[in-house]
């Protein structure tokens, strides 16, 4: 069986990601902004990695928190 793409790979993390955040801007039903997106955004990424045993959704955590603003 053949390697997966890297980049393949990457953007499916990355898609997953999207769509973690779009699930919880949705239930919220509002859009934070300047320092509170920036603290949603890392307690999306906690919940996400945290959800479950999967490996992959420390990945998937990881790319929702390169979306935060230093």
């Amino acid at each position: 069986m053949p390697d997966k793409d890297p980049i393949v790979e990457r953007l499916t993390v990355e898609l997953l990601a999207l769509r973690h955040i779009v699930q919880m801007l949705i239930a919220y039903g509002n859009v934070p902004t300047g320092g509170k997106l920036n603290k949603y955004l890392e307690k999306v990424a906690d919940d996400t990695e945290h959800r479950d045993e999967r490996h992959g959704n420390k990945a998937v955590a990881e790319a929702i928190r390169s979306y935060i603003q230093k």
